[in-house]
């Protein structure tokens, strides 16, 4: 469909949203949704290596899922999570900093998908 998206965490005006918020509940981003003049740019991104304990030995799965995870968007794209294998599990942390832990929900998100299996230990 050639739809443009991006999330938003902290550069929009709370105010000037869109949509019903249910009594008690808190609106934390956006994602706004339209057809841009262009499709946009690649964003810097961390490694592998960066992000997790992977080596060449590790499964495809665990490698595939790392990547998917790296595609996830992450407020301020600092992508600072890390992921660690354990056997066949994986555990899952959050860095320091705004909205790391949605971040790392999404990135985790990303990585069921991209790895085919459900392999997340959430630590």
């Amino acid at each position: 469909m050639d739809i443009n998206s991006c999330w938003v965490a902290m550069t929009y005006k709370k105010g000037e949203a869109k949509g019903e918020i249910a009594p008690g509940e808190k609106r934390y981003v956006v994602i706004a949704l339209g057809y841009g003049k262009n499709q946009g740019v690649r964003h810097k991104s961390k490694t592998i290596a960066d992000v997790s304990d992977y080596t060449n030995g590790d499964p495809d799965w665990y490698k595939a899922g790392l990547e998917a995870a790296l595609l996830a968007p992450t407020a301020m794209n600092q992508q600072k999570f890390k992921f660690k294998k354990a056997g066949d599990k994986i555990e899952a942390k959050a860095g320091l900093g705004f909205y790391t832990k949605m971040d790392l929900g999404i990135a985790k998100c990303h990585f069921e998908i991209g790895s085919g299996k459900d392999h997340t230990i959430w630590a």
